[in-house]
């Protein structure tokens, strides 16, 4: 298709256009019929159809449009019919024949067909390709199949009503082809009527927005056939007649299931819009505050992005100092300096002393209705409810208390308690790493930032392995360097299925850890919100791309786990592949599904890549799941350990426990490596089903 140079396409359309009238001038002024001259119309028309086609994938330049860009484009194209044929039927009245296929009656049917049929494929070609690029924005495995079965179907049906003579859905002997392929086209809609999955992930504006222009579109689409296309399309081409009944019947179907689909999502909009400004205000809080060392801007930050989630009327934070036992407040929004000299909460107050002993969150509602804080109000009049977190040092030392206040009662709810509590423990460790650089730049500043960055690394990494019926884990994890750039973790889905996940950001040292821990930080806000793991490595990876340098990627591999059905799903981002060790077979096997590493596309090409694998289990199969310094591991000679000794030795631990395995394959690579240093991070998880 590209071969054919497209401006020998603008020479031969003309022509085309012009024979297909010629033809149709001179069989309605002779009144003879030719069938040999009709046939070498449909041919013309055919290649019109795939000319058009060739001329619009190349300059039309759809697949650079936004989604609001193509369905305004598809909006005015449909308009733009209705409004010519309307102008034409001013001046012409033109008369066909009412048996099928439809012939002119005057010469201003003439005109109207040729007319009709040139709008048909201005309309349809880009419609169709605009709803290609719909279908095909969340692909499934499934997708390019029927799609590809649509378009064969389609093509048949239209060569079987040219042979034939006969309309689609007549269900009678004479159609009886037509009906089949006519038949199994429908079903090809309507299973591709369902791929729209893109509906999800917009915004509540963009919904309210496609809901309002798709019923008009919808309502044009529906009035097209009758309108713009009968009985005129029939009695210019059989072949475009039922090209334009199929593709219209595609059009409707797609349009109606994608506009219940949005009207389903209204409700439901704007919580899934609070979710991603959480999820993107933590991302963007954890990384702005990392790379933030001066404590006032540090403090301004904390309260800037407090009230932007919490949609606070006033918010102020409070750091602690030891020594004196009293707070100050250090930033503030819209407190008046009369409140900061004259703050309540300044001392060890009651309040206070409760989130210190708590050392967790707290929600006042009604601050007239509470007993012990109803006095707040006279200091602050304005404020009816209440929320506030106290923020603990590695060492569990109060540092501050963040406060946010509404001008109405239960103005924050249950969901808010668990994100200001997110954003105290991010604030925490932000504020504890400012003053230990300060620290640091008196004394031994790179080694102090160094066990700083390793502190909070560990504490990311999960404490203990989770315990459950139907299988056994264990993990192991050790650094090249100080910090590094491995992650490993455990997570629960929406549907509380048990998560797994492991990833190497690219790099070594303070930054790959900084990374890593971001990138735990947007799996675990995300993974609540999601079951399916391609659905929440492809919205982090939308997240991560918007928010990181383009040096910088990571590689990972998320998975989920069915005891119930012995179930273990995954994807892999550019990772190292899964080793599936299965205990009715003596030879080890890896797995490695299509993807790309998180980080290197904003999410088109990401998204088409990544596949979803699903594997089933039987007792004592085992899974590892590894990082590239396992099998790259090297001795005194620089050979490295490989992946065949790593076969090897699951192979031969075939009925051993995880624990045993895990013991007896770094029993080996010590012994391999020697005395010689880690050049890379080493982690790996052992799956076994029980």
């Amino acid at each position: 298709m590209q071969k054919i140079p497209i401006k020998i396409l603008y020479v031969i359309i003309p022509i085309l256009i012009l024979a297909t009238f010629s033809i149709d001038l001179f069989s309605f002024y002779s009144g003879i019929v030719f069938t040999s001259l009709l046939n070498l119309k449909e041919l013309m028309v055919a290649i019109l159809v795939f000319g058009w086609v060739l001329i619009h994938k190349n300059f039309a330049k759809l697949q650079s449009f936004s989604l609001k860009q193509k369905l305004w484009r598809l909006t005015i194209f449909l308009s733009a019919s209705y409004l010519t044929l309307f102008i034409v039927r001013l001046f012409i009245q033109p008369e066909y024949t009412t048996s099928f296929p439809n012939h002119y009656l005057s010469l201003s049917a003439v005109f109207e067909a040729n007319i009709s049929a040139l709008l048909a494929m201005v309309v349809l070609i880009p419609a169709i390709m605009i709803f290609h690029d719909l279908i095909f924005s969340k692909p499934k495995r499934t997708t390019k199949l029927y799609f590809n079965l649509f378009i064969i179907f389609l093509v048949l049906t239209s060569i079987s009503v040219l042979i034939t003579q006969q309309p689609i859905f007549k269900f009678s002997s004479d159609s009886l082809i037509n009906d089949i392929t006519a038949s199994l086209t429908v079903f090809m809609c309507l299973l591709l009527s369902f791929r729209n999955d893109w509906i999800t992930y917009l915004p509540r504006r963009d919904k309210i927005l496609y809901f309002t222009v798709g019923l008009v579109v919808l309502a044009e689409i529906i009035w097209l056939p009758d309108v713009v296309f009968k009985p005129q399309i029939s009695a210019y081409s059989l072949l475009l007649a039922a090209s334009t009944n199929i593709i219209n019947i595609f059009l409707l179907l797609y349009g109606a299931f994608g506009i219940m689909k949005l009207f389903f999502h209204l409700p439901t909009a704007k919580a899934f819009d609070r979710k991603l400004r959480e999820v993107n205000s933590l991302y963007n809080l954890a990384r702005t505050l990392n790379s933030e060392q001066n404590l006032p801007r540090l403090t301004q930050l904390i309260t800037q992005l407090t009230t932007h989630v919490l949609e606070s009327n006033s918010t102020w934070f409070q750091l602690y100092t030891p020594s004196e036992k009293n707070f100050h407040i250090s930033s503030h929004i819209n407190l008046t300096q009369s409140q900061i000299v004259n703050n309540p909460l300044s001392g060890l107050s009651e309040l206070n002393r409760m989130l210190n002993d708590n050392k967790k969150a707290l929600l006042i509602n009604d601050l007239n209705q509470h007993n012990k804080f109803r006095d707040l109000t006279k200091w602050k009049k304005d404020a009816r409810s209440l929320i506030a977190a106290p923020l603990f040092s590695n060492r569990q030392q109060l540092m501050g208390i963040i406060y946010a206040s509404k001008v109405q009662p239960y103005g924050f709810d249950i969901e808010d308690v668990s994100l200001i509590e997110g954003f105290a423990n991010q604030a925490a460790i932000a504020l504890e790493n400012a003053d230990l650089f300060q620290a640091s730049i008196k004394k031994e500043r790179l080694e102090q930032e160094l066990k700083i960055a390793r502190e909070v690394q560990l504490k990311l990494l999960p404490q203990f392995v989770p315990e459950h019926d139907g299988f056994e884990l264990e993990t192991y994890f050790i650094t090249a360097n100080e910090v590094g750039g491995d992650y490993f973790d455990f997570f629960k889905f929406g549907d509380n299925h048990q998560g797994i996940v492991i990833g190497d950001v690219s790099g070594k040292g303070t930054s790959a850890a900084f990374y890593m821990a971001e990138f735990r930080g947007v799996i675990q806000t995300l993974a609540k919100t999601f079951s399916n793991p391609k659905d929440l490595i492809c919205q982090a990876n939308q997240i991560f791309y918007s928010n990181i340098e383009r040096k910088i990627f990571v590689s990972a591999i998320v998975g989920k786990y069915i005891p119930e059905k012995r179930i273990f799903q995954f994807v892999r981002a550019g990772h190292n592949p899964i080793i599936f060790a299965s205990n009715h077979n003596s030879k080890s096997r890896f797995i490695q599904p299509a993807g790309l590493a998180i980080g290197l596309d904003k999410g088109e090409i990401f998204n088409k890549t990544i596949q979803l694998e699903s594997l089933k289990l039987s007792a004592g199969d085992k899974l590892f799941l590894y990082t590239d310094g396992l099998t790259e591991a090297r001795n005194e000679e620089g050979e490295e350990y490989g992946e065949e000794r790593l076969c090897k030795i699951l192979e031969e631990s075939k009925k051993l426990s995880s624990r045993e395995l895990k013991e007896h394959l770094l029993e080996d690579i010590m012994h391999f490596v020697g005395d010689t240093p880690l050049h890379d991070d080493m982690t790996f998880i052992v799956i076994r089903t029980e």
